[in-house]
């Protein structure tokens, strides 16, 4: 033996494997001196231990009776429990593991895991498990002293628990369909590998899971979700590559579904797309909250990766040289190319004496008295001026429309076009009403073409303010270069005299922050106004701004969704200030704040187009001082028979209102020029949406549809506001103006099935908006280590989430309320400053 013992364990399995090599893998598997004899039958098992013995015998070799197994169908094997059910873990190793007691040192703490990762893949999620005892592992954690904490304590009872659950991880089985289920948190990796048996049940028949290296803790959360699956699937390649079925991958990253056809990916995603062209998989997406086994870790956002050509999985996929067209579309292609088919005429000859119009009209061609034109042609078919004539039997009529309108050699055309296409050939009574009918009630047609008559809905303006302040607009500029640590600018503007106060802010302005800005720059020189009008930004629809306003007694106005037009005194104002920014800011943009005070003096002292008077005299009664040479005229006085100037100001707000009022008849006069009244809607009505402003997740906007839907009216907000009945997958807000609407045409053609509804995949900058923070809990193996479970508004019980406190950044007074309720549930850290709520509400309503 060479080099001894030490290599003894080496030279005896060689010598087990070269005597036994004839069966290896057959129907034995072999570890030193253990020998696993598996059979099909009793009868092949007789047949496989007569083998194995004789070459026992044949090389001198013995086995212990008191130790073999024989004809059973379960047996304890290097520590597991083997049967024909599956594997599962030894129950004698099971009482030592969950009797172990808590770890005192790091060593104690590698004995443990080490047991642990010995059984770790009947373990779903065992990194994700394990991760705080890892990381006392870490050198740098070794070199201070031993440190036990919560987390890790916590860790320690989640794995002892694990190991005490009955676990049975089934064999695979090659003619059964597979199920491979992957995610992926800030830190690990893991995966399901399943299968769907003949009783419909799915088993596991392995789990894997696997700690991210410090380069792949940087990946994106796409990346890090395709990962999962590029890792399960090279883990285990034995089972997947080559597999009867195609393999189908559950993930809940809705992305991924379409890695395969994307024309961007990075170069590390064109290395996996090259790895698993070898295998015949499909990616579908399965929510979070359906996942069983793994859980679902994070829902975030991917980023996109940089453009980039086509790539080898684009190119070499045999997926991407299928067929485009379904069944049903190539047999209605077909049929639109061809006049007239074989099948399509023998079923119109057919039915031609079934039909009480076409059977008369064959009687009177017979007996010589029918109108002209009708003549019976060579083939037996009744013809109109060489148009065959179609009887009302078997929705032949249907199906011939169909063909000329539906199919891809039609195209989905208009009316006119598509009853001529139906005329070249065919003739029934009533053929256009027919055609228009079916025409007019194509949902595909109404998803692809854009809409050519006028927008619904003639101006209807908001009242005008009796006094000035008393009606505000309020909206945010954002995304500005920063410019004294600002970002962003918050405009108002009183909608009587249009006065206008601009104030630097940034981007993470929330409904706390606004409250102080208002209270500063608003409430403490005007005093409270009685209505708000503003767009749906989450500052200003935020649980704490809207419960302040009632407490306050304003009401808030909010605009539509994709309808700017009902705050567009404020657009026009942010275009103004934008025009003066971009004249007067230096070329890196970085001293726009220090310009907003001379920009709204600018706007102030300007004359307003519908008042004709500045923002500034509208407000005061008298124009400011512009110039420093006194060269400045006193202010005329409006009202000269006036002598107090209370009844000045009183006479001067009159006018202003007189003014607005006729400016807004005479808009109002001008705009529904271009406008048709608006369709009246009741709840229950189905509508389309208009879908020029809403982005979805499909590749290019041009080629995506015009219109999404039919959607049903819920309730009415207004004559030009609906509310309607949204898929949970729209994650916008549910209130449109009607001319973001179209009514849906009903079909009336009997026995005409329309194609099912695309799904609804939009991907939308407006926010969940957060209704209730239900409970918290604090998860050290995220970098985020606070969570929140979340109850969204307009969802139920079953969408509450555990989101971290970076997703909850406009949702602060929420949380506040939360922990004032629940003192003793996990918080962070106290703020430097005492919530705005309590001095702003102190110092207004005391």
């Amino acid at each position: 033996m060479p080099f001894g013992l030490t290599n003894a364990p080496a030279s005896f399995q060689h010598l087990m494997n070269d005597t036994f090599k004839d069966m290896l893998d057959r129907s034995l598997i072999i570890y030193l001196d253990d020998l696993l004899i598996y059979s099909s039958t009793l009868k092949q098992h007789q047949e496989h231990v007569s083998a194995v013995l004789a070459c026992l015998r044949q090389a001198g070799l013995y086995a212990k009776a008191e130790k073999c197994q024989f004809s059973t169908s379960q047996t304890e094997f290097l520590g597991f429990v083997v049967s024909d059910q599956g594997v599962a873990m030894d129950p004698s190793k099971m009482e030592v593991i969950t009797n172990w007691p808590v770890p005192k040192s790091v060593h104690d703490v590698q004995v443990f895991l080490g047991f642990c990762n010995f059984y770790r893949k009947f373990i779903p999620q065992y990194s994700r498990t394990a991760y705080p005892l890892t990381q006392l592992l870490r050198k740098e954690a070794q070199s201070a002293p031993f440190a036990w904490h919560n987390d890790a304590q916590h860790a320690f009872e989640q794995l002892r628990s694990a190991f005490g659950t009955d676990t049975i991880l089934r064999h695979f089985d090659p003619t059964w369909p597979i199920i491979v289920e992957t995610d992926a948190s800030d830190f690990a990796v893991a995966a399901v590998l399943s299968q769907t048996f003949d009783q419909g049940a799915r088993h596991p028949i392995a789990f894997f899971s696997k700690k991210l290296d410090p380069a792949q803790l940087n990946y994106p959360i796409f990346d890090k979700e395709m990962f999962a699956i590029v890792a399960a699937f090279k883990h285990w390649r034995q089972y997947l590559e080559g597999a009867k079925f195609q393999v189908q991958v559950l993930t809940d990253h809705r992305s991924l579904e379409y890695f395969t056809t994307t024309k961007q990916l990075n170069r590390r995603q064109a290395h996996w797309s090259e790895l698993l062209a070898n295998f015949d998989f499909v990616i579908q997406y399965r929510p979070g909250a359906q996942a069983g086994l793994p859980d679902a870790l994070t829902r975030r956002s991917d980023m996109r990766p940089k453009d980039r050509g086509p790539s080898l999985m684009q190119e070499h996929n045999p997926g991407n040289f299928q067929t485009l067209l379904k069944p049903h579309q190539l047999r209605l292609a077909v049929t639109g190319i061809l006049t007239v088919k074989s099948d399509i005429t023998d079923k119109i000859r057919d039915a031609l004496p079934r039909d009480p119009w076409t059977s008369s009209l064959l009687d009177r061609v017979h007996l010589g008295s029918a109108p002209p034109g009708f003549v019976i042609n060579s083939t037996n078919l009744l013809t109109y001026q060489d148009s065959v004539c179609v009887p009302e039997v078997d929705d032949l009529r249907l199906l011939i429309v169909q063909g000329r309108h539906d199919s891809p050699a039609a195209g989905h055309l208009g009316r006119r076009k598509t009853l001529s296409l139906v005329r070249r050939s065919f003739f029934w009574l009533g053929m256009s009403k027919f055609v228009h009918s079916f025409v007019d009630s194509c949902e595909t047609c109404r998803r692809i073409k854009a809409v050519q008559h006028k927008p619904y809905g003639h101006l209807k303006s908001l009242p005008v303010p009796p006094h000035p302040w008393s009606s505000i607009s309020m909206d945010l500029i954002k995304q500005l270069p920063p410019s004294s640590d600002f970002t962003a600018i918050l405009v108002v503007v009183d909608r009587l005299t249009k006065m206008a106060i601009f104030v630097p802010t940034t981007n993470e302005l929330d409904a706390p922050k606004l409250a102080k800005l208002f209270l500063r720059h608003v409430y403490s020189k005007h005093g409270l106004p009685t209505s708000i009008v503003s767009d749906r930004g989450s500052e200003f629809t935020s649980h704490f701004w809207c419960s302040l306003s009632t407490l306050l007694g304003i009401e808030n106005h909010f605009s539509s969704a994709y309808h700017p037009q009902s705050d567009g005194q404020t657009e026009r104002i942010n275009q103004v200030l934008e025009q003066f920014l971009r004249g007067y800011s230096n070329h890196l943009q970085t001293d726009w704040s220090d310009l907003l005070p001379l920009a709204e003096f600018s706007y102030n002292n300007a004359e307003h187009a519908s008042t004709q008077l500045t923002p500034f005299f509208a407000n005061y009664g008298y124009h400011p001082r512009f110039s420093f040479d006194n060269t400045d005229p006193a202010s005329p006085a409006l009202f000269p028979t006036t002598r107090s100037y209370t009844d000045q100001l009183k006479q001067l707000h009159e006018y202003v209102r007189g003014e607005l009022v006729k400016a807004n008849s005479q808009l109002a006069e001008q705009f529904d020029k271009r406008r048709l009244p608006a369709p009246q809607f009741w709840p229950g009505d189905r509508v389309w949406l208009s879908a020029d402003n809403i982005r979805s997740l499909r590749p290019t906007k041009k080629l995506d549809y015009h219109r999404l839907g039919p959607f049903s009216v819920s309730e009415i907000i207004s004559s030009h506001a609906y509310c309607l009945q949204l898929p949970p997958s729209m994650k916008i807000h549910n209130v449109f103006h009607v001319d973001r609407l179209e009514p849906y045409v009903a079909n009336t053609i009997p026995n005409r099935v329309q194609p099912p509804p695309p799904p609804v995949e939009v991907e939308s900058d407006l926010e969940y908006e957060v209704k209730q923070i239900l409970d918290s809990k604090v998860d050290h193996c995220y970098r985020d280590p606070l969570f929140y479970l979340v109850r969204w508004v307009r969802y139920g019980p079953d969408h509450n989430s555990w989101e971290p406190t970076s997703n909850l950044t406009h949702a602060s007074d929420l949380i506040t309320e939360f922990h004032t309720a629940n003192p003793t549930r996990p918080s962070p850290t106290p703020c430097e400053t005492p919530p705005l709520s309590s001095f702003f509400l102190g110092g207004i309503l005391s």
